[in-house]
């Protein structure tokens, strides 16, 4: 544990920072990837349709997923399997009544609707409502920045006030929890009426719900306790202030040395991005898709900023040392160490090198919170996070595929 305690002190892990910057907007896209895995596409919706802010493209069957809105004028050049491409189009240009008239805002504080009603009418404003938590007694909104290089948390508690409030009063509409309660890094001032606030120690991985339960709590896992993100409960608040479907994400982007916060669209090309911050690649350098620790590499400029994603980064070459997808584990113990919910990340890992999932199982591979902590200080640099994602993926997969299939009756002799 000598070595956890040496790192929590690393002011690197601190997830508070002194400088507020203000919220930019970030770019005009002059095309957007929208990712569609799992929806239905609207009927009429296809290729070189022309589609307008707002406009409802697919729809989720799970009431736990928001629908897909475009967030541009334009049109669909491209639908597969996992996205909808849209080129953007200057309004002004277009031919008279190519786009209608834009809807109009839908008051959801006015409309007196509660409970499931209102989780199905943000469902279909595009509003992820499984981040939004479930049925319990005590719901904690987590107010920290969800890892090290991420800044939104401060700022968004001040400059985004009315979001937030909008969101908090949304989230006790919906009546999934009989009392709400904010968590905040210790010495912030932020307080909304009607909302308990406690002060959290900003120290990563503190900022993981479960760990932030315990923390708030003092217990491990306690029953009817959940928590949710400062960041989704923004979104919601986004949709009720604008009456609009939610179009938008906020984002950290940065390096090391340089960072800005940022309200874009959603399906923002990445490539688009680093020409708007004036970030140049060299040879080596890595783009990140998330945060530094828990963030997804990302192998083109085409790639896109996904709905609710919170930051987008690059690594310089040279920074950290290179992951090695075959570097084999030399058995040092550091990733078990670290781990905050005491499971082995080294044998997770190597069961899933190998893919011997099944195997997982016996590690308790559910406790795993994804707090990316392990392969930090993996020595071999292996991708153990990496691994483990694989690990729980194949495994949901298994016992989904279990679920729908029909078991054959046994037969009487």
């Amino acid at each position: 544990m000598k070595q956890y305690f040496r790192m929590i002190k690393d002011p690197r892990f601190r997830l508070v920072y002194n400088e507020h910057r203000p919220f930019g907007t970030g770019p005009a896209p002059k095309r957007i990837r929208l990712n569609r895995e799992g929806f239905s596409m609207v009927a009429g919706v296809k290729k070189k349709t022309m589609v307008y802010p707002g406009m409802l493209l697919a729809e989720h069957p799970s009431l736990e997923k928001g629908d897909l809105h475009s967030p541009i004028y334009g049109m669909i050049t491209e639908v597969n399997a996992r996205s909808v491409f849209v080129d953007a189009v200057d309004p002004s240009q277009a031919e008279p009544g190519v786009f209608p008239d834009l809807p109009a805002p839908v008051d959801l504080l006015k409309s007196g609707q509660e409970g499931e009603e209102l989780v199905h009418t943000v469902k279909k404003m595009g509003v992820n409502t499984r981040s939004l938590g479930c049925r319990t007694k005590t719901l904690i909104v987590n107010a920290l920045n969800p890892e090290p290089g991420v800044r939104w948390a401060e700022p968004m508690l001040t400059e985004s006030a009315d979001e937030i409030r909008t969101g908090l009063e949304l989230q006790r509409r919906m009546h999934r929890a009989e009392e709400i309660m904010l968590a905040v890094p210790t010495g912030c001032s932020a307080r909304f009426a009607g909302i308990k606030t406690v002060e959290v120690d900003p120290t990563y991985p503190n900022s993981v719900n479960e760990l932030l339960i315990k923390e708030v709590t003092g217990e491990e896992a306690p029953p009817d306790v959940a928590a949710v993100g400062l960041h989704n409960v923004w979104s919601l608040g986004r949709t009720g202030t604008t009456g609009l479907p939610l179009m938008e994400t906020v984002i950290t982007i940065g390096t090391a040395t340089e960072w800005a916060n940022y309200i874009v669209k959603n399906g923002s090309l990445v490539g688009e991005l680093l020409e708007f911050t004036n970030i140049s690649l060299k040879s080596g350098d890595t783009i990140l898709r998330g945060g530094p620790l828990c963030g997804e590499s990302l192998d083109r400029l085409d790639r896109s900023i996904t709905k609710g994603a919170y930051g987008f980064f690059v690594v310089n070459a040279g920074e950290v040392p290179p992951i090695e997808g075959d570097s084999p584990c030399i058995n040092c113990g550091a990733c078990i160490q670290i781990c905050p919910t005491r499971i082995d990340p080294r044998m997770l890992s190597r069961y899933a090198e190998f893919g011997k999932y099944n195997m997982s199982r016996k590690e308790n591979f559910r406790l795993c919170i994804d707090c990316g902590l392990c392969g930090y200080v993996c020595i071999a640099r292996r991708p153990v996070l990496q691994y483990i994602r694989l690990a729980v993926k194949r495994l949901e997969e298994e016992e989904r595929l279990a679920r729908l299939t029909p078991v054959e009756p046994v037969g009487k002799g």
